[in-house]
């Protein structure tokens, strides 16, 4: 069964964890793109920052901490200065101290830097070098009191009307659930379905659900991808696996289809039109299809939802529209605050700001009678944090703290406004050295998690 869950896990990070256009958005190690090294020599310095708990994630009764490491691999000495300054993640300095510094070559000089802290958030610290020989800048980011941080709320006063209006429109729709075996994806071991349905103002949307043959109901394991992807049946022998390829997707492009504009961006003049408000409701009829087709050996009591980057927001924002889930595992979710998300990342460059706030950008510039509030104001009917207190099912959260696609700031924030009693039953890891991904060793501890919360449950459903 372990073994069973860590494939689980293996594959959905394969498939549903990607950014923009298909793309593993992330850094692999602690230095940040603009890493620079001026000198082409064999010989170097190398700078590393560690900092001093694991996760990077300090508090009170854990002060923040820096272990500084310079090894000069050149024959002659290097001296010169060596500067710590730390930033908020919008770029104001908290902080900046200098020192004199001087290796002996072939030496190593190891420094300790304690950082006094005081406001909950997440910060920078830059470390830059300048020696006889050797110019470098290394970044790295923690969090003080990250599970104190409560960016403001920008919820417009109608926002459960427009998303019970919503619902009450997909209601209005006649799904037309036609479900059709796949012989040629088949095995001898698991059956694949193709299925189809209407969704929000009659689009057809597609996926795939995939069953094992043996006799029994199975759990359901309910994968959203990421922005652009497109998703394919998987097989596990313990559980059922879905999707649904939302609109501008796949198959599912055939009347949403936006061409060369991102579909982040497409029909953002108008909230009653924007294309998210479909892809949400196309979710939600995926949800719907599981509940209805509990005949195909589905155990429609346990359904888990899956997703990385954009398909970890459309499983946030599913549990909280239905109360049918059980659990969620979440990495790296974008759309959380597109308020916090424009500071943080207006100013960075590209490609180191994401996605997410450079196509808002472009679209401000190809729109010049909108206005950037305006459209900050109909993005706030879509992003996460309007929607996390109406989760009820415990959450896996995974964030990589280099990320600026779906800022820690952003992330942290929205899991901070679910319900004390959620966030008893839930867990975060955090990543200190990697930006829009999590390590594959982190599937091993989804499983784990998985295994531990529910496999009492799981292992009733067919044996």
């Amino acid at each position: 069964m372990r073994k069973s869950l860590l494939l689980v896990f293996l594959c959905l990070s394969l498939l549903i964890g990607y950014g923009a256009n298909g793309t593993l958005i992330g850094l692999n190690n602690s230095f940040s793109p603009n890493h620079i090294t001026r000198t082409k020599e064999p010989e170097t310095v190398n700078v590393s920052i560690t900092p001093g708990r694991k996760d990077a994630m300090f508090d009170a009764k854990h002060p923040v901490k820096y272990f500084i490491e310079v090894a000069n691999t050149y024959k002659t000495s290097q001296e010169g200065k060596i500067q710590v300054e730390v930033k908020t993640d919008v770029g104001g300095t908290v902080g900046k101290s200098e020192m004199d510094i001087k290796l002996k070559g072939n030496k190593t000089k190891k420094l300790e830097w304690d950082l006094p802290m005081q406001d909950p958030g997440f910060y920078d610290i830059v470390v830059t070098i300048n020696l006889t020989d050797y110019d470098d800048t290394v970044r790295n980011v923690f969090g003080y009191k990250p599970f104190e941080i409560n960016t403001p709320i920008h919820r417009p006063a109608d926002f459960d009307a427009f998303w019970q209006k919503a619902k009450d429109d997909l209601s209005g729709v006649d799904p037309n659930y036609v479900v059709t075996p796949v012989d040629s994806l088949s095995t001898p071991t698991h059956k694949v379905y193709r299925v189809e349905m209407n969704s929000l103002d009659n689009v057809r949307i597609f996926g795939w659900l995939t069953i094992p043959r043996t006799k029994g109901k199975y759990p359901v394991l309910y994968g959203l991808g990421g922005y652009g992807i497109e998703m394919h049946p998987l097989k596990f022998d313990d559980f059922a696996h879905f999707t649904i390829n939302v609109r501008g997707i796949g198959q599912s492009n055939h009347k949403i289809n936006p061409g060369n504009q991102e579909i982040l961006t497409l029909n953002l003049a108008d909230k009653n039109k924007y294309v998210y408000r479909g892809i949400y409701m196309d979710c939600l009829r995926g949800l719907e299809f599981l509940l209805a087709h509990e005949n195909l050996g589905l155990d429609a009591s346990r359904i888990g939802l899956f997703g990385g980057s954009q398909g970890g927001t459309l499983a946030w924002i599913l549990a909280a529209l239905s109360k049918k889930v059980m659990f969620c595992v979440v990495d790296n979710p974008t759309y959380c605050d597109y308020t916090e998300n424009y500071k943080i990342c207006i100013n960075k460059p590209q490609p180191e700001g994401g996605f997410v706030i450079k196509f808002l950008k472009d679209f401000l510039k190809k729109h010049s009678s909108i206005s950037k509030d305006k459209m900050l104001n109909t993005l706030s009917y879509f992003e996460a944090q309007n929607f996390i207190s109406d989760v009820n099912c415990p959450v896996l959260l995974g964030l990589g703290l280099l990320d600026l696609t779906a800022p820690p700031t952003c992330t942290l924030s929205v899991y901070n406004k679910l319900s004390a009693d959620v966030r008893k039953r839930s867990e975060v890891f955090a990543f200190p050295n990697l930006a829009h991904e999590v390590p594959m060793e982190h599937n091993t501890f989804k499983s784990t998690w998985f295994y531990e919360n529910f496999a009492t449950k799981l292992l009733t459903s067919k044996r």
